[in-house]
């Protein structure tokens, strides 16, 4: 069963390739200032302190001190950050230039 022919030929062949990214915000427990939004490429649950470290190092927003236990702490008033939105999204290929260009 099945056919090797094109179902739509005037569509022609094309590649999609599908990449799963968290996008999240840091927040701080005593002030409330948030950081911006950063787009963490990764499968898992929540963004690890690395990818986030990288995702904030890269790009012209504010990022958070880094102190020597590897947390990050508040650029205004060195509080303690948490994650506050985080959620996963699906990211296709031909969004990937649009998205590079709006970070």
């Amino acid at each position: 069963m099945g056919t090797r022919n094109a179902l739509a030929p005037f569509l022609g062949w094309f590649r999609l390739e599908v990449y799963v990214a968290v996008r999240a915000e840091l927040y701080c427990y005593f002030c409330g200032h948030g950081l911006g939004e950063v787009l963490v490429p990764t499968r898992a649950r929540r963004p690890s302190l690395e990818q986030l470290r990288t995702a904030y190092a890269t790009g012209g927003r504010e990022a958070p001190v880094w102190d020597d236990s590897e947390q990050p702490l508040c650029p205004r008033c060195g509080g303690q950050l948490f994650l506050e939105r985080f959620e996963h999204e699906v990211i296709r290929t031909q969004d990937r230039r649009a998205l590079k260009r709006a970070s």
